[in-house]
C-alpha cells in the first residue's frame, strides 16, 4: 500500500479504471457469445466474431498511431465517447420494451472498437508515467486487479445473465460513464510530441515501419507470440483434452468430469492469483529481468506440457498450480521489458504494434488442436516443450542484444 500510494495520480487513476472497467464488462462479456449463438445461429456468431476482432485489431494499430502524433489524452476520450455510445446502443437493444440481436451486435462492436482504439494510448500512458523503479510493481497490481475483477463478473454473468441481462448492460454503461467522466475531468496528459510538423508528416506506414526495422523489439513480439501460443491453450486446447481424456472422479460426493475440472482448473489458476500474486512480486523484486523471465517461462510452459500429459485431478492441479506460479513471474516482468525496448518518442505505435501477437497466437492455438488429432495430447505435449524452450531462447537473446545496445549507446554518450 505504501508503494501504491507514492505512484503519480494516474497511474492510480489508471489502476481504478481498470477495476471498473473489467468488472463491467466481465459481467457479459464473456456469454455474449452464447447469447449471439442463441439468436443468430453457430455460423453468423462465428462470421461476426471474426469481422469484430479483425477490426479491432486493425483499430489498435491505428489507435497507436495517432496517440503518438495527437497525445494519449485525445484518443482516450475519443475511445471512451465510442465505447458509452457502443454500451447505450446495447441497453436499448434489450430494454423491457425493445430486443434486438443485431442493434445488440451493433453495440458491442463498437464498445470493443472504442476499447480497441484507445488501448495503445492507455499502455502508453502507463508507460509515460511510470519509471523503472516502479514499473514491474504497476504491471503486477494490474494484472492482480484484472484477475480480481473478472472473477467477481463472472461470478456475477453465471448467476445473472439469463434473466437479468439489461440490468448487467445498465451496469455495464455505468461503468464506462464513470471511466470516461475520470478520463475527462482527472486525467491530464502525459505526451506531448516533440514536433508536431514532423510528426503530422509522417505516415501510418512510415510509423509503423520503424517498429518492423527494430530488430529487438520484433525478436520480443516473437517472444510474446510463442508465450500467447502456450497460455492460449488455456482456451484452446485444454479444454479438448479434458472433454475427451479426463477420467471422471468423485471428491466430497460432487462427481468431476471434464467440463467441470477445466473449470476447476482455470478457478485455481484465478485464485492463486488474487492471493498470492504480491507474495510473489515480493520474492521476485530482487530477481534480475533474465532469472525472472526464464523462471516464469520454464514453470509456465512445462505446466501447460504436464496437463496436456494428464488425466486425472490431483496431478491437473498441480500442474495447475506450477503453471500459475511461473504466470505471476513472467506476466510481470515481460511487460516491464516491453515498456523498456520501446522508442521514447512512438510508444504508442509501439503498444499498437503489439495487439498483432493477439490474432497471430490465436491462430497457432487453434491449428495446434487441428494437429492434436493426428499428435495426440503426448504430441501436444511435445510441442509445448519445444515452443517453452524457443521462448526461453529468445526471451535472452533479446536481454543480450538489449544489453549490447545499452552499452553501444552509452559509449556514444
Amino acid at each position: 500500500m505504501t508503494i501504491f500510494m507514492r505512484l503519480n495520480r494516474t497511474l492510480k487513476l489508471r489502476i481504478i479504471m481498470t477495476f471498473i472497467g473489467v468488472l463491467g464488462y466481465s459481467t457479459v462479456g464473456s456469454s455474449m457469445t452464447i447469447y449471439y449463438n442463441h439468436y443468430l445461429g453457430a455460423a453468423i456468431t462465428g462470421v461476426l466474431l471474426i469481422i469484430s476482432s479483425v477490426s479491432s485489431f486493425l483499430i489498435g494499430l491505428y489507435g497507436g498511431h495517432l496517440a503518438d502524433r495527437h497525445g494519449r489524452r485525445p484518443i482516450l476520450l475519443i475511445g471512451s465517447i465510442i465505447s458509452i455510445l457502443g454500451a447505450l446502443i446495447a441497453v436499448l437493444s434489450n430494454s423491457p420494451i425493445f430486443q434486438n440481436p443485431w442493434t445488440t451486435f451493433v453495440g458491442f462492436f463498437l464498445l470493443n472498437f472504442g476499447f480497441s482504439f484507445e488501448s495503445a494510448a492507455d499502455n502508453a500512458m502507463i508507460i509515460d508515467v511510470s519509471d523503472e523503479t516502479n514499473r514491474k510493481y504497476v504491471y503486477s497490481l494490474s494484472y492482480w486487479i484484472i484477475n480480481v475483477s473478472i472473477t467477481f463478473g463472472a461470478a456475477l454473468s453465471g448467476w445473472l445473465f439469463r434473466d437479468y441481462l439489461f440490468d448487467l448492460l445498465l451496469g455495464l454503461l455505468v461503468a464506462q460513464l464513470i471511466n470516461g467522466s475520470i478520463k475527462y475531468f482527472l486525467i491530464s496528459e502525459s505526451f506531448v510530441p516533440a514536433s508536431k510538423a514532423k510528426k503530422e508528416r509522417e505516415s501510418f506506414i512510415q510509423n509503423y515501419g520503424v517498429v518492423v526495422r527494430d530488430k529487438i523489439f520484433l525478436l520480443f513480439i516473437g517472444a510474446v507470440i510463442l508465450n500467447k501460443v502456450i497460455f492460449g491453450n488455456i482456451d484452446f486446447y485444454l479444454p479438448v483434452h479434458l472433454s475427451d481424456s479426463f477420467k471422471t472422479t468423485t471428491i466430497f460426493g460432487f462427481e468431476i468430469y471434464g467440463q467441470r475440472m477445466l473449470t476447476l482448473f482455470v478457478m485455481l489458476n484465478t485464485l492463486i492469483i488474487i492471493f498470492s500474486m504480491t507474495f510473489i512480486n515480493q520474492l521476485t523484486t530482487k530477481w534480475s529481468e533474465r532469472k525472472s523471465l526464464t523462471t516464469g517461462a520454464l514453470l509456465q510452459g512445462l505446466g501447460f506440457a504436464a496437463a496436456f500429459l494428464m488425466n486425472s485431478f490431483i496431478p491437473l492441479i498441480l500442474a495447475s498450480i506450477v503453471m500459475t506460479i511461473g504466470e505471476m513471474i513472467l506476466v510481470p516482468s515481460s511487460q516491464s521489458l516491453r515498456a523498456d525496448l520501446m522508442n521514447e518518442e512512438k510508444i504508442g505505435t509501439y503498444s499498437g504494434f503489439v495487439t498483432i501477437t493477439d490474432p497471430i497466437g490465436s491462430v497457432l492455438s487453434g491449428s495446434l488442436v487441428s494437429f492434436s488429432v493426428y499428435i495426440h495430447h503426448t504430441g501436444v505435449a511435445v510441442v509445448m516443450v519445444v515452443v517453452t524452450v524457443l521462448l526461453v531462447l529468445c526471451f535472452n537473446q533479446v536481454m543480450k542484444m538489449k544489453t549490447q545496445a545499452d552499452i553501444a549507446s552509452s559509449k556514444n554518450t
